[in-house]
């Protein structure tokens, strides 16, 4: 089995998310979170060399998260069934501190 390699540890969740892309808005579902990025369950993805605003929902709360992303990795092609869930692995690129924050406490939380 592979080694990790993540950067920062990440943590389960299930929070709504709105990617504003140039094609539109592409809604999913984060399903991981850490302070580098994270994955999200959706039917589609934005270009792969675009920079774009990514508004997360957190439940049970009246935050929103807001960062700038890329994709990282995808696998939304991938056949229904497969080991992982659709979607794409985002990287973070620009984040508030209060947000990064935010982040960090609910992955101490969690750990």
């Amino acid at each position: 089995m592979g080694e990790e390699k993540r950067q920062f540890p990440r943590v389960e969740v299930t929070w709504p998310v709105t990617m504003l892309t140039a094609q539109g808005p592409i809604e999913g579902e984060v399903n991981n979170i850490s302070l580098g990025g994270a994955f999200v369950h959706c039917k589609e993805q934005p270009e792969s060399n675009e920079t774009f605003r990514m508004i997360i929902k957190v439940p049970h709360s009246r935050q929103f998260l807001r960062a700038s992303a890329r994709v990282a990795r995808s696998n939304i092609y991938n056949p229904e069934g497969a080991d992982e869930p659709r979607g794409i692995g985002v990287r973070f690129v620009e984040i508030s501190d209060d947000d990064r924050q935010y982040i960090r406490e609910v992955v101490a939380e969690q750990q």
